[in-house]
């Protein structure tokens, strides 16, 4: 049983902080929360080692590369393993950007 990390009210700033803004540098989150830079830089560090934080990127704004809506459109198959041939045939439509596969009752 893998035991569930803890984290104190500093964490939670510091994720709340990072979560709005992957880039912020260090230096800007220790001076909002008031501990050293080093010590943001250790709780970041931890919290990526204990699977809090998984990763940070960059949001990209569709509507600013033209899509302007978003659907979502269900696909049945007859048998689930076949996913591995239809979704390349899906992600081989220009406008398909994502493309997702789930199973269960409420698919």
């Amino acid at each position: 049983m893998n035991k569930q990390p803890s984290i104190d009210n500093l964490d939670r700033k510091i994720l709340s902080i990072v979560m709005h803004n992957a880039r912020i540098p260090s230096k800007d989150v220790a001076l909002v929360c008031g501990v050293s830079r080093a010590a943001v830089h250790q709780r970041i560090q931890r919290m990526i080692e204990d699977g809090i934080i998984t990763g940070s990127g960059y949001t990209v704004n569709p509507k600013t590369l033209g899509y302007f809506t978003c659907t979502y459109i269900g696909v049945n198959l007859e048998r689930g393993a076949i996913y591995s041939q239809v979704v390349p045939e899906i992600e081989k439509i220009p406008e398909v950007t994502e493309c997702h596969f789930t199973t269960g009752p409420y698919t």
